[in-house]
C-alpha cells in the first residue's frame, strides 16, 4: 500500500503545483484552439484566470511583465504546412510577446506586437484592457511535437488562447518565365511591397483631400520612377519592408492575405504595387478597369490615370479611366491601396473601346536586379 500511496501523493502534487499538468501530458494538434490558462509550467507572478472576451469563455493566463513566461505543453506541428498564428490578447499598454520552442530562451516561433495605444487625435487608437485578436506571419515551423513557451518582453499582457492555421494558397511565387493576363484580361504578377503602417481607426477618413495627401506622399526613394526587384527593401520610418514578386490565384490580389503572411500587421495600410507589362506593338484607346476595397490610385508610365475614391468594397470594374495608350515595349502600372479595418484587395485589367478584355497581346515580366 505504501507503493500505491507514494505514486498518489506525488500525482496530487503535480497537478497542485504544476497547473495543467495532467491534460499537458495529451499531445494537442496545433491547429487547435490552445487556452493559456492551461499551461504547464510558469515562471513566478504567472496566473490563470477565467474571463468573457472576444465571442466565448476564456480560460487565460497572465503574463506578469518583462521577463515572465509560460509553457503550454505538448503541441504537434505536423498537421502545418504554409501557417501563420492568431491569438487572443489584452494588455493596459503596448507590450510584445514571443512564443517559442522548448524554453523561454528557446528559438522564436512567432513575435506578436501588442498595440493597444496608437496615432493621435481622431485617428487614435484605444484597446486597453479589450480582448483583441491578432494574426502575425511565423518566424520558423517547429518539426514533430514540442513545447509552447510564451515569455513576455514588455509590460503585462493576459493571453487567452493560440491558434496556427494552414492558409489557403493565395499566391504563387513568381518566376522569370514570362505570363500572361488571364482569359478576363485581369493582371495576376505583381511586386508587393509589405504594408506601410497607418493610423487609420475608420475608413470614413477617406475624403478626397486625405486621400490626395496619402497618395502624394513620397515614402521611400524611387517610389514613382525606380523599377523594385523581388527581395528589395524600403526604409519607410521605423519600418524596414520588403518587395516580393507574387503571382495571385486568384483574379483579385488578397492584400489582406498578403499582410497576414509578410506584413507587420493586417489593418491600417498602405499597399503599393507595380506590375511590369510588355506589349508587342502600341495599342491606342485602351481604358484600365478597376475595383479595390478600400481606396486606391493608379499610375500609368508614371502618369496618374485612375483613383477610387472612399469607403468600398471591391466589385469588378468598379471605375474605368479615360482612354490610354500601352506603348510599344515596356509598360509600368503602379497602383496604392489604403484601407483601414476590414479586408483588402484588387483586381484590374485594360479594356478596348468595345470593353473587351485585353489578353493576349501583353506579358507580364519581373525586374532584374
Amino acid at each position: 500500500m505504501m507503493k500505491y500511496s507514494i505514486i498518489y501523493d506525488f500525482a496530487l502534487c503535480a497537478m497542485t503545483l504544476w497547473p495543467g499538468a495532467a491534460s499537458a501530458q495529451t499531445v494537442v494538434a496545433a491547429t487547435e484552439c490552445l487556452p493559456m490558462g492551461n499551461y504547464r509550467e510558469a515562471s513566478v507572478g504567472v496566473t490563470a484566470g477565467d474571463a468573457d472576451g472576444y465571442g466565448h469563455h476564456l480560460r487565460y493566463a497572465s503574463l506578469s511583465g518583462r521577463g515572465s513566461w509560460l509553457r503550454y505543453g505538448l503541441v504537434d506541428f505536423s498537421p502545418l504546412t504554409d501557417a501563420y498564428l492568431t491569438l487572443c490578447v489584452r494588455a493596459a499598454d503596448n507590450s510584445q510577446i514571443c512564443v517559442r520552442e522548448g524554453n523561454a530562451k528557446g528559438k522564436v516561433i512567432a513575435r506578436v506586437a501588442v498595440v493597444v495605444k496608437n496615432g493621435d487625435g481622431p485617428f487614435q487608437r484605444d484597446f486597453r484592457r479589450q480582448w483583441m485578436s491578432i494574426a502575425v506571419p511565423l518566424r520558423s515551423l517547429p518539426k514533430g511535437v514540442a513545447d509552447v513557451v510564451l515569455t513576455c518582453e514588455g509590460p503585462w499582457v493576459d493571453v487567452g488562447w493560440l491558434r496556427f492555421k494552414n492558409r489557403p494558397k493565395y499566391f504563387s511565387p513568381a518566376t522569370q518565365e514570362a505570363a500572361h493576363p488571364d482569359e478576363q484580361g485581369y493582371l495576376r504578377r505583381w511586386l508587393l511591397l509589405e504594408p506601410i503602417r497607418q493610423d487609420i481607426r475608420s475608413n470614413i477618413v477617406f475624403t478626397d483631400s486625405y486621400l490626395q495627401k496619402v497618395f502624394n506622399k513620397q515614402y521611400f526613394k524611387g517610389q514613382m520612377t525606380e523599377l523594385p526587384h523581388s527581395g528589395q527593401q524600403e526604409h519607410v520610418g521605423d519600418q524596414r519592408l520588403r518587395w516580393h514578386a507574387l503571382d495571385s490565384e486568384r483574379y483579385s490580389v488578397r492584400l489582406f492575405r498578403f499582410a497576414e503572411r509578410w506584413g507587420q500587421q493586417t489593418y491600417g495600410s498602405l499597399f503599393w504595387a507595380v506590375s511590369v507589362i510588355d506589349c508587342p506593338k502600341e495599342i491606342k484607346n485602351v481604358r484600365l478597369s478597376a475595383g479595390s476595397n478600400g481606396a486606391s490610385a493608379w499610375w500609368l508610365n508614371g502618369e496618374h490615370v485612375l483613383t477610387l475614391e472612399g469607403d468600398r468594397r471591391m466589385v469588378e470594374d468598379d471605375a474605368r479611366s479615360g482612354r490610354l495608350t500601352l506603348h510599344a515595349g515596356r509598360n509600368i502600372l503602379r497602383c496604392a491601396v489604403v484601407n483601414g479595418p476590414g479586408l483588402s484587395d484588387f483586381c484590374v485589367r485594360f479594356l478596348d473601346d468595345e470593353n473587351r478584355p485585353i489578353v493576349s497581346p501583353l506579358t507580364l515580366t519581373l525586374s532584374k536586379k
